[in-house]
């Protein structure tokens, strides 16, 4: 068990309570917040209230999380591509169809059982490292910390938008231009595998280019401003431009206008055409950037479009 307590200034009065603590918590969805509140896991000044509780001055507000019995998680000879090292992190071009780290339906063969295999050290820190995830399917670069204070560091940089991360995304659609898709997302309130946009969800931001053209696709170059799970996915959906590939967020029988070929080429994908191909940020006053080229098979599905 976890208590957290926060105090309020004046930027948060009159913030709804539920609101105040899904922004705060960034791995606790506004559902799961408005649970503990109902369950009486979350106390104001001591007292139990209700989700819609209009934050007040000093208000002191505690949150009790309760986990889980823990299973130690093991280290497994996974093969990780190893961009780059030093002393304080790793860069790792993630294959596709590896996960991030164990959860309710994968208990091992994750990036976090390789990093325990690689540096025994990674099970003093949380999440072996990790600050930030990919997507199973989803390949590309990811920064893994190797230390306390790197991890402290990483972590405050990704909290401050000062990581830039950019993605390639091939999309069903002909994409006129770039744009901006400034939509908060939030879980879907049945569905607990998928995201929507709601307006009464998370800050949530992407920028995206027009970098090729196809006769029904285009390739996108994404960068994030906010790192929302499953962002990119939703954000593109919404606007009308699913990813291709992406069976969890759309069905290709809903691709009007699109050749044989062209969903045979899609089909062949095993899952969500997004790669992490740049990473760029400064760390202790050190400028870093790295790229990761996209991987063989999707430059091929662009060569057979």
């Amino acid at each position: 068990m976890i208590t957290k307590t926060f105090n309020i200034d004046e930027a948060n009065i009159n913030k709804r309570l539920d609101s105040f603590l899904s922004d705060i918590l960034d791995d606790i969805s506004r559902g799961l917040v408005q649970q503990l509140i109902e369950q009486g896991n979350v106390l104001v000044n001591d007292l139990e209230v209700k989700k819609n509780y209009k934050l007040r001055l000093n208000d002191q507000i505690q949150v009790i999380l309760q986990f889980p019995e823990v299973i130690e998680d093991e280290p497994q000879n996974i093969p990780l591509d190893i961009v780059f090292e030093n002393e304080d992190f790793y860069i790792i071009n993630k294959q596709a169809g590896l996960t991030v780290h164990p959860g309710a339906g994968q208990k091992d063969n994750t990036l976090l059982n390789g990093l325990l295999h690689l540096n025994k050290k990674a099970c003093e820190l949380s999440r072996c490292g990790i600050v930030h995830r990919l997507d199973k399917e989803t390949s590309g670069l990811m920064v893994v910390a190797k230390n306390h204070s790197s991890q402290t560091i990483l972590t405050n940089l990704i909290k401050d938008r000062a990581i830039e991360r950019k993605y390639y995304a091939l999309v069903h659609g002909n994409v006129i231009s770039g744009g901006t898709i400034d939509e908060p997302i939030e879980r879907h309130p049945k569905n607990r595998l998928i995201f929507i946009v709601d307006q009464e969800g998370k800050e949530s931001k992407t920028h995206y280019l027009v970098k090729e053209r196809y006769e029904n696709f285009s390739l996108l170059d994404v960068k994030l401003e906010t790192g929302r799970t499953h962002q990119i996915r939703v954000h593109l959906k919404h606007i009308g431009f699913p990813i291709a590939g992406d069976k969890q967020y759309t069905k290709i029988s809903n691709w009007k206008g699109s050749s044989e070929k062209e969903l045979n080429v899609i089909n062949s994908l095993k899952g969500q055409f997004l790669h992490a191909y740049s990473l760029a940020f400064l760390f202790k006053n050190e400028s870093f950037s790295f790229s990761a080229e996209l991987p063989d098979y999707l430059t091929t599905v662009l060569k057979d479009l």
